[in-house]
């Protein structure tokens, strides 16, 4: 298994650093790298695939009522504390790093990923809460419109959402999927009611924090990550429209029982939620998905009522941010797995000889042109959390020559990220399915088996986990369409538009260590791409949404390509970007090929990240 150092495009990530925290967290990276690959988190992701969650009992209890108690393995429970012990939410919100703390934070995940057994998904949504706890606490306005009882209560979810003690920390669900559609939540049948008698009662007998004046009524049928603390939900209200709402999953009941009457300990029970049955799903099996029936579920309320959207966006546009990270972090892991086996599995070259995968020319292409469009989605991937961080922390000191180029004034940021998390949800999650695929593929029957025996081997369990994320969080046409009506929204259309306008001229006008290559025209392509946006009709450009997301990807892909080329000269980094231009922009000149040794020899150096010289000694 290989290392972060191995990883050249991960490794490269660092550009998205100030050079002072780039230094200063490498070491600290590069550990937290071995940790994710250790024998202890192998074992740990075996059991949770083994052990699968499952519903103890018979679904009621010796009197009859309904009774469901979720049980989860032991490894998804040491790994969701590993999770929380490490930061994997926290680091975005107690580093000392400022805007460079998102990029830092994803960094991180994009190397758990491949080891996590997918408490990711809790804590991708434990992420989103927490942001938008952290605006209604922060922002003057919002903070002002919360009584005493609701700033306690929002404070101490915030507090445990951004928790390092797997103790104290609580992991959060998003509920918003119900039968009636998937991604569309405007048929929503949940309905709020405003009963405040009764709120007195406790989540938790030590917190001493009211459960809500809410009382929350529905169908929830697909909630991910139900062995969650909290979860925010979207809900009817009388006076119509949708609201969100913060709400407990357990409460303090001094009455509660164990499934054999006993009394139960902490005297903690559901919170007016039924776990109708578990989901089974071609892959997240480890991860707990539930149906769920809410029957007077108390919460609270977070912002005005009837803004449900506008509310829970906030944390769609964490979720669809880890959900693109988390695509190139599984095939980085695919990668790997398939650069450590090239190295020493034999195949026959004729006449009774036999040579390694990594010497021969055919293998070693097909790796090198998976590791250049890797290298391009992780860079998309990893520069909407650089934007992600830019939107919450002004940048106390000049960013580098190559950040400055990609980095928006101050206004345009916010429409930059509207644009951005769609972007690069809907343009990585897709091919990075593919690309596993390939990997798989790349190590014969071995890459096909289920390697549970074997872990540190096992892509097939990565494959099948990445096929969710071009779907939940919005699937690509859901994303492809959002971006469209961004695009064209009244108010915050142009904005857009002129986010990215501004993007990609400064990134063209980038001088680094390597010219233009000739025929590459990116602003010209923009500009004429721009031009049809403003003067097609939003119902007529819809039908070509996916066609625009592409075009737009391209031209942004081709542009932290050629800054990340320019920034330090990698002869790697220049190839990655040359034949990103040959497969994207055919009109490129395309370069000269060299003899079979030494096109060998540049693509040893793209897959293993090391110079030529170098890469004919492997």
């Amino acid at each position: 298994m290989t290392t972060w150092r191995a990883d050249e495009p991960s490794s490269r990530y660092l550009v998205f650093l100030s050079a002072d925290v780039a230094s200063e967290v490498r070491a600290e990276v590069s550990s937290f790298g071995q940790d994710v690959i250790s024998d202890q988190i192998f074992t740990w992701v075996t059991d949770a695939e083994h052990n699968k969650p499952y519903l103890k009992g018979s679904g009621r209890d010796a009197f009859g009522k309904r009774n469901g108690e979720l049980i989860t393995g032991e490894g998804w429970r040491n790994l969701q504390e590993f999770g929380l012990s490490k930061g994997m939410v926290a680091t975005g919100y107690d580093s000392p790093y400022g805007a460079f703390a998102r990029p830092l934070q994803f960094l991180r995940t994009h190397l758990w990923v491949g080891s996590c057994a997918n408490v990711g998904c809790p804590s991708a949504m434990q992420d989103g809460a927490a942001c938008l706890l952290r605006r209604h606490l922060s922002h003057p306005k919002l903070s002002a419109a919360l009584s005493p009882t609701e700033k306690k209560v929002f404070e101490n979810a915030y507090k445990r959402l951004t928790s390092r003690d797997p103790s104290y920390a609580w992991t959060s669900g998003q509920w918003m999927t119900e039968r009636t559609g998937g991604s569309d939540v405007s048929l929503t049948e949940t309905v709020a009611t405003y009963q405040p008698d009764g709120a007195n009662e406790f989540a938790s007998k030590q917190d001493q924090i009211p459960l809500g004046p809410w009382f929350i009524n529905g169908f929830k049928w697909f909630s991910s990550a139900t062995d969650s603390d909290m979860s925010v939900l979207l809900a009817r209200t009388a006076a119509g429209g949708l609201s969100t709402f913060l709400a407990p999953m357990r409460k303090h009941d001094p009455r509660a029982t164990t499934l054999t009457g006993e009394p139960r300990e902490d005297g903690k029970t559901l919170n007016g939620v039924r776990i109708q049955r578990l989901k089974n799903k071609f892959g997240t099996q480890s991860l707990p998905t539930a149906e769920l029936v809410l029957e007077n579920m108390r919460g609270w309320m977070i912002g005005q009522e009837g803004k449900g959207i506008h509310e829970i966006s906030t944390i769609l546009t964490l979720t669809r941010v880890h959900s693109a990270v988390a695509a190139v972090g599984g095939v980085g892991r695919g990668l790997g797995i398939a650069r450590a086996y090239a190295l020493v599995r034999e195949v026959g070259a004729g006449n009774r000889r036999r040579m390694r995968l990594v010497d021969s020319p055919l293998h070693m292409r097909t790796l090198a042109n998976m590791s250049a469009q890797y290298h391009g989605l992780m860079l998309i991937a990893f520069y909407t959390s650089y934007v992600l961080g830019v939107s919450e922390h002004a940048l106390e000191t000049k960013p580098s020559a190559a950040l400055e180029a990609l980095t928006p004034q101050k206004r345009l940021v916010e429409p930059l990220l509207r644009i951005m998390t769609q972007l690069a949800k809907a343009y990585v999650c897709k091919p990075s399915v593919a690309l596993l695929f390939s990997c798989m593929e790349s190590l014969g029957g071995v890459g096909y088996l289920v390697n549970e025996e074997q872990e540190y081997l096992n892509i097939a369990r990565i494959y099948r986990d990445t096929c969710v994320l071009p779907i939940w969080e919005g699937t690509t046409d859901v994303l492809c369409t959002d971006l469209i009506r961004a695009m064209k929204h009244a108010r915050g259309g142009a904005d857009s538009l002129s986010a990215l306008d501004e993007v990609i001229r400064k990134a063209w006008g980038f001088r680094g260590n390597m010219g233009r290559p000739a025929g590459w025209q990116p602003v010209e392509k923009w500009a004429a791409l721009r031009e049809k946006i403003e003067e097609t009709h939003q119902a007529d450009l819809v039908g070509e949404a996916r066609e625009v997301v592409w075009q737009v990807g391209d031209i942004i892909t081709s542009l932290l390509l050629y800054v990340d080329a320019g920034t330090d000269g990698s002869a790697v980094a220049r190839e990655v970007f040359t034949r990103f231009l040959e497969d994207k922009f055919g009109h490129v000149q395309r370069r000269a090929r060299g003899s079979t040794e030494e096109e060998l020899r540049t693509d040893l150096a793209l897959v293993y990240g090391l110079e030529e010289n170098a890469a004919a000694k492997l």
